[in-house]
C-alpha cells in the first residue's frame, strides 16, 4: 500500500512539472507575428499634412498606435501633430504570441496654426525662433517675487527685490515652438531643458522636465496672471494665498 502512494505521489509531481513548463507555456501560445505580415497605413490630409490618419489592416491583432504625443488602440483613427519636422508613428500588433512592433517616419511641413491661434503662444515664445525671459528688476514695484492674498498679482506680504535672488539673478529662460514646445533655463548651476504645457483657455503653464527660476518643483501648474509682448507674470494659487514671480523680456527696460 505504502509503494501504490509513493508511486502516485511520483507521477502528480511530474505532472505538476510538465503543467507548468515555462516552455510548454510559450508553445501553445504561439510565435509573434512576423513585422512582414503586419498591414496597416499612415496618411497625411492633403493639404493639412498636420492631420494623420491611420488604419490597421492585420487580421486577427489588438492595434496599438503611438503618436509621440499621445497614443490610441483603435482600428482606425485621427490625431493631429501640431508642430513641423519629422516624426515616427509607432504600430504595435499584439497577438497570442506578444507584440511585434513597426513605424513610419512622416513629415510635417509647418506648425499648425489652428491649434497656435491663440495669441499667447507667440507672445510666450516668440514662435519657432524663440524668446527669452529674465527677471523683471527694474519694473516699477520693486520686487520680483513673493507672495500675497490670492487674488494678488505682485507681492504684498513676502517681497524679494532683484538683490535677494542672489546665484539666480542672472537666470535667463526660453521658450520655442521649434518641432516641439520647448523650454531652456540657463542658471549658474548649469543649463535645464524641458517641454512645457500652455493651456490657452485657463492661462495656465506647466514645465515637464525642468522649471522656472526660483519655482515650486518640475510640473507645477502656474497661472499666468500677466503676458504682454514684455511682461511675463507667473502666480501660484494656494489656499487663501499666491506666490508670484515677474519677468521681462530680455532686453527690455521699464
Amino acid at each position: 500500500m505504502k509503494v501504490l502512494k509513493n508511486i502516485g505521489l511520483l507521477i502528480w509531481v511530474s505532472y505538476l512539472i510538465t503543467a507548468c513548463s515555462p516552455k510548454e507555456n510559450r508553445t501553445s501560445l504561439g510565435l509573434p507575428i512576423a513585422k512582414s505580415d503586419l498591414r496597416f497605413s499612415v496618411t497625411q490630409q492633403q493639404g493639412y499634412d498636420n492631420m494623420i490618419i491611420v488604419k490597421n489592416n492585420t487580421p486577427g491583432i489588438i492595434p496599438f498606435w503611438d503618436f509621440g504625443n499621445g497614443n490610441s488602440n483603435k482600428q482606425q483613427d485621427t490625431t493631429i501633430l501640431p508642430f513641423a519636422g519629422d516624426f515616427y508613428i509607432k504600430f504595435i500588433a499584439y497577438s497570442k504570441g506578444g507584440p511585434t512592433a513597426d513605424s513610419v517616419k512622416i513629415k510635417v511641413s509647418k506648425n499648425d496654426i489652428n491649434y497656435f491661434k491663440s495669441p499667447l503662444w507667440n507672445l510666450l515664445t516668440n514662435g519657432t525662433a524663440g524668446k527669452t525671459w529674465v527677471w523683471a528688476v527694474d519694473n516699477p514695484s520693486g520686487w520680483v517675487r513673493g507672495n500675497g492674498p490670492q487674488d494678488a498679482v505682485i507681492p504684498q506680504w513676502w517681497q524679494v527685490p532683484a538683490s535677494g535672488l542672489g546665484a539666480d539673478l542672472n537666470d535667463e529662460m526660453t521658450f520655442n515652438i521649434n518641432g516641439n514646445a520647448n523650454y531652456v533655463k540657463v542658471a549658474s548651476k548649469g543649463q535645464t531643458k524641458g517641454v512645457f504645457t500652455l493651456d490657452t483657455l485657463n492661462k495656465t503653464l506647466k514645465i515637464t522636465g525642468a522649471d522656472i527660476s526660483e519655482g515650486s518643483g518640475n510640473s507645477t501648474v502656474y497661472n499666468i496672471a500677466k503676458l504682454n509682448e514684455n511682461e511675463l507674470t507667473i502666480v501660484q494659487i494656494g489656499s487663501g494665498f499666491s506666490n508670484q514671480w515677474l519677468f521681462k523680456r530680455k532686453g527690455y527696460k521699464y
